[in-house]
């Protein structure tokens, strides 16, 4: 636990949310500020400031729980769709440095846009990129 994470107070019960389900190392609960209706934040209990500090173990906490989440959604509010966002750190637009997963509900014609338009991939530059991350495999 960090003292000063907003997510860690809400594992330890000392900061406010409205819990949905949990598990021994993940909690999920309603965000605060809904995209949607339905719109649920999954974390691990044990802080991990975000994916390259999260554990094996407790990431498949979350996304076993991201994955129940996601069932009861379907069954409370029978969406059209749904997403799931994850961020990392500043630049990958995280704002609450406590990993966790936004389950968002969808719906036909609701107001989310996505975050970038299609874009067209050159061929060469596709094939450079995976080379280059099969160069960097352990």
């Amino acid at each position: 636990m960090t003292s000063d994470c907003t997510f860690c107070g809400i594992v330890a019960g000392t900061s406010p949310a409205e819990r949905v389900m949990e598990t021994d190392l993940a909690l999920a609960f309603v965000n605060q500020n809904p995209a949607n209706p339905g719109h649920v934040l999954v974390i691990p209990k044990q802080h991990a400031d975000d994916i390259w500090d999260l554990s094996r173990k407790n990431g498949e906490a979350v996304w076993s729980l991201v994955r129940d989440v996601a069932d009861l959604a379907r069954r409370a509010y029978e969406p059209d769709g749904l997403n799931l966002f994850q961020a990392n750190r500043r630049a990958g637009w995280q704002s609450e440095f406590h990993f966790h997963v936004h389950v968002v509900p969808r719906w036909n014609g609701d107001p989310l846009v996505p975050n970038w338009g299609r874009l067209v991939g050159d061929p060469e530059g596709v094939a450079a990129m995976g080379s280059r991350l099969r160069a960097s495999l352990i």
